[in-house]
């Protein structure tokens, strides 16, 4: 119908066209009909124009539809098909998710698996280092596990000894500095019996010095220059916990060169109480907190008490201390330290209650190792360098091994909890490990250098032990005369002079050899002329038992005489041995090679025999300025003070005569300006010290001073030169006078001739001595005047024989007799020559054969020549004696050197086992 032809023209469905129907449409109108197109239809009709085009397009689109149905057929059956496979893939797609939810889940469950496992790993490494180290620790710590044992378990025993140690260290360091070493020992020893005995408990092997000080403090004052030895290590510990201020002993002056350098840092000063200055300086030193060394201190000065004291006063909040007059400021670091160089000072119980006694002289162990030193220094400095930088290193080692073995305890008590949780504590426990490992190590590499060294040192040990066995024998001489005081520094000197000398290279064993055999011979001809004749083969003797090392030298030798022993002498040494020492003689020789600017040569001497004359005659010979000056008065005190303190800086020689009128002068002034003096000193400077051997002579001089004991020598003409020499040629004018000179001359020489042949001569020894004879030139003089008148002349028969001779028996000889029988022997040397006979040419002094006869001619020069005419051997027959009475006296000088060698040879034994 009209009204539905739009709407299925709209509507048309061109899909719907079969192809027969499309064939008839084109065959019939499209293409079967040419004349029919669009515009012809357009031009029939406008509105069937645009239809025939739509249905022109709907045939077209039909055509081409058909042709295309099987591509949409299979279009459609594959996008079934996609559709099915979307599906699929949707589900696939699902299940991926699905899948890959579950991946994720698993890659987390294998996270967490792998972090436990890291986990684990980390623990199993933590716990396997904590095993290591713990396992490290554990050998590392095994050497000390023994010594920290032992000490927990000796813990409660130093607790138990806790109050017996704290009394030995307190006594030891309170009362045995003073001591030498062998004495503290014997100190410690009875202390230890009295707390025995007390029921206090003490260890047995407590060591002083290891107690009371640390390795690293001996180290530091060894490189101070503190000796190495046990007494002076033992010292250092003195000082070091001294609360009063010490006062130090030291002969050889090594502690002061120690406490010096120990107190560089305090600005430590030197002085003295002869110093103009000292108070000055004193109160400087007080003030200022610095260290004060006050030198030769044998008698305290009185200003020094309230410091010694500590009589400190507090006032407004200041600290003041008394010094003289004047109220000085007291710093809490001020020090001082009171210093002699007198082995035997005699030392107040007032002074010694006031400081810390510490007594530094040189002991046989100390020199051994000192001569050791010096004897490879010498012969192999290379070998002594090395020796002393390793013991400094094994010092130095060892020190550090302690303070590593310190710094561990240290880290090991501060640990909190576990000691393997701390990885600081731990690694810093291995680094110690490892330290103390490698320090282990060098210890033993240069304990084994120092073997080797030690080993090539040995040679030279036997020669050090003789240093020392030398040295012992020198300090036991003084048992026999106290003059015979030998320092260190004598004996040191001594082997300085024996190694700088020049041998014949040879092999080390016959250098040693040749070095003993010259230390001897320098020993002997050094020591020798410090000793009296007698003694001089005792100690001859005592070197050839040293020498040979025989105990029993002489046993089964019959000696009959001096001669006897020389020869035993000569049998070791040989014939060139100076046993009789090198003295006046050689004075030159000592003058210029043995003396130093600092040590005086002392010449003693029995009473009026005057040696000074020797020093002049050489000091004329050498062009040197001598000035001499007489001792004994003030004025002489003066003038050597001024003379000694020019020639020390000039260089020229001083000589103080006949000091044995001024002892206390030489004890307290002369002594100490000795001491004081060093490098200041011009080297040319000499000081001869000229005194009748006396006891009062100060010990102290005795031991810095090059002693030669120049003894008269014996005889009747040897006295009677002495005698004869010492009247002046003024009194010698008149020939009757001249020839009672002379007979008293003869007197005085037979009466100390006999002193030698004790007990034939005299029951006793007297002393018969030259100012005897001289005041008996005064006696003689005063009754001849008496008798002449004043008269030149005067007749022998009118001299007054019986005044003269009783004078002379009863006053001037005989008044030191004491004995009856030796009285009536000098009454009868006396009475025989004072007679008018003794004026007749043929008159013999004494009634035997082949007695001398007295002059013909009195005049001084007659006289000089008839005693030059004397045999010097005086046989005893001269004397009164008979000839048996040299035999006997030969045997009682055997004797008594035997009885001398026994007693010194037991007091060196005895020491030698100290």
């Amino acid at each position: 119908s009209k009204s539905d032809f739009i709407p299925n023209i709209l509507n048309f469905d061109a899909d719907k066209l079969t192809a027969k129907q499309i064939k008839v449409v084109q065959e019939r109108y499209l293409e079967g009909n040419p004349e029919l197109t669009t515009e012809s239809v357009s031009r029939s009709s406008k509105a069937c124009g645009p239809l025939y085009k739509w249905a022109e397009s709907q045939i077209m689109y039909s055509s081409v539809y058909n042709r295309v149905q099987p591509l949409r057929a299979e279009v459609e059956e594959l996008e079934e098909q996609a559709q099915v496979i979307k599906d699929d893939k949707e589900k696939i797609e699902k299940e991926v998710l699905a899948l890959e939810a579950s991946i994720g889940q698993y890659k987390a469950d294998y996270a967490n698996l792998i972090r436990d496992v890291e986990t684990l790993k980390s623990e199993m490494k933590a716990v396997t280092t904590k095993v290591e180290r713990a396992e490290s620790l554990l050998r590392s710590l095994s050497h000390e596990s023994d010594r920290w044992s032992k000490s927990s378990e000796n813990f409660q025993t130093i607790l138990r000894s806790l109050v017996g140690d704290g009394l030995l260290m307190a006594s030891f360091l309170t009362y045995g500095g003073f001591f030498d070493f062998k004495t503290r020992k014997e100190l410690i020893s009875r202390w230890k019996n009295t707390l025995d005995t007390l029921g206090i408990d003490f260890r047995e092997d407590i060591s002083m010095l290891e107690t009371l000080s640390k390795a690293s403090d001996r180290l530091e004052w060894q490189g101070q220059g503190l000796p190495s030895d046990q007494l002076s290590l033992e010292n250092g510990v003195i000082l070091g916990h001294a609360i009063r201020f010490p006062l130090v002993i030291d002969p050889s002056g090594h502690a002061i060169d120690f406490l010096m350098n120990k107190h560089a840092d305090q600005k430590i000063q030197k002085t003295s109480f002869l110093d103009k200055a000292f108070m000055k300086t004193l109160a400087g030193a007080v003030r200022f907190g610095t260290t004060l060394l006050v030198e030769n201190v044998e008698n305290i000065d009185p200003v020094l008490n309230p410091v010694l004291n500590k009589e400190i006063q507090r006032t407004g909040g200041r600290s003041l201390v008394r010094i003289g007059t004047e109220d000085v400021d007291y710093s809490p670091k001020f020090s001082v330290i009171l210093t002699t160089k007198n082995p035997a000072v005699q030392l107040t119980p007032d002074l010694c209650s006031r400081v810390t006694l510490v007594n530094f002289t040189v002991t046989p162990a100390s020199l051994q190792s000192q001569s050791l030193s010096r004897i490879v220094q010498s012969e192999k400095p290379e070998l002594e360098t090395q020796r002393a930088n390793l013991m400094k290193l094994q010092g130095e080692q060892n020190v550090k091994l302690r303070e590593l073995e310190d710094q561990m305890l240290t880290k090991i008590s501060a640990v909190e909890g576990s000691i393997l949780d701390d990885d600081r504590v731990v690694d810093g426990m291995e680094v110690l490990m490892r330290e103390g490992e490698q320090v282990e190590e060098q210890i033993s590499k240069s304990s084994e250098v120092m073997k080797q060294v030690q080993g090539a040192v040995g040679q030279f040990e036997p020669l050090a032990n003789m240093c020392r066995d030398l040295f012992i024998l020198l300090e036991a001489m003084r048992e026999i005369n106290f003059l015979y005081e030998f320092s260190a520094s004598t004996f040191m000197s001594i082997l300085e002079n024996v190694l700088g000398r020049k041998m014949d290279e040879a092999a080390d064993g016959t250098r040693i050899e040749s070095v003993k055999k010259f230390l001897f011979f320098e020993t002997a001809a050094r020591v020798g002329r410090s000793l009296q004749v007698d003694d001089k083969l005792v100690f001859s003797l005592l070197l050839g038992k040293l020498f040979t090392g025989n105990d029993d030298l002489l046993s089964g030798i019959d000696l009959k005489s001096s001669a006897d022993l020389v020869t035993k002498i000569s049998d070791i040494f040989g014939t060139d041995f100076p046993w009789e020492g090198r003295a006046l003689n050689e004075l030159k020789t000592i003058t210029d090679n043995e003396m130093s600017s600092t040590i005086p040569l002392m010449l003693c001497s029995a009473p009026g025999h005057d040696v000074s004359s020797r020093v002049e005659a050489m000091a004329r010979e050498n062009n040197k300025e001598l000035a001499a000056v007489a001792m004994g008065s003030e004025e002489g005190f003066e003038s050597a003070e001024k003379f000694v303190a020019s020639a020390s800086k000039r260089g020229t020689w001083v000589m103080l005569k006949n000091c044995h009128l001024c002892t206390d002068w030489l004890r307290e002034t002369f002594v100490k300006r000795l001491q004081s003096s060093g490098v200041a000193t011009h080297p040319d400077f000499r000081i001869f010290i000229t005194s009748e051997i006396s006891p009062k002579l100060p010990t102290a001089l005795l031991r810095i001073s090059d002693i030669i004991i120049a003894e008269a020598p014996a005889g009747v003409k040897a006295s009677l030169s002495r005698f004869l020499s010492s009247i002046h040629s003024d009194r010698m004018t008149n020939p009757v006078r001249n020839r009672l000179y002379l007979v008293l001359a003869w007197v005085h020489a037979v009466v100390q001739e006999r002193l030698r042949y004790i007990p034939a001569g005299w029951t006793e020894a007297y002393e018969l001595t030259e100012a005897d004879a001289i005041h008996a030139l005064d006696v003689i003089d005063s009754l001849v005047d008496d008798a002449s008148g004043g008269r030149q002349q005067i007749d022998p028969e009118k001299l007054p024989w019986t005044a003269i001779r009783s004078t002379l028996c009863k006053g001037v000889f005989g008044g030191r007799i004491t004995n009856d029988k030796d009285q009536e022997v000098l009454d009868n040397i006396v009475n025989r020559v004072f007679s008018t006979d003794c004026f007749d040419v043929s008159f013999k002094l004494i009634d035997t054969d082949g007695a001398p006869i007295l002059p013909e001619g009195s005049s001084e020069q007659e006289i000089v020549d008839w005693i030059a005419s004397l045999p010097d051997r005086t046989p005893p027959t001269w004397i009164g004696l008979d000839n048996q009475a040299e035999s006997a006296r030969q045997l009682n000088l055997v004797e008594s050197v035997i009885n001398k060698f026994d007693t010194v040879k037991k007091i060196v034994e005895n020491a030698a086992e100290a």
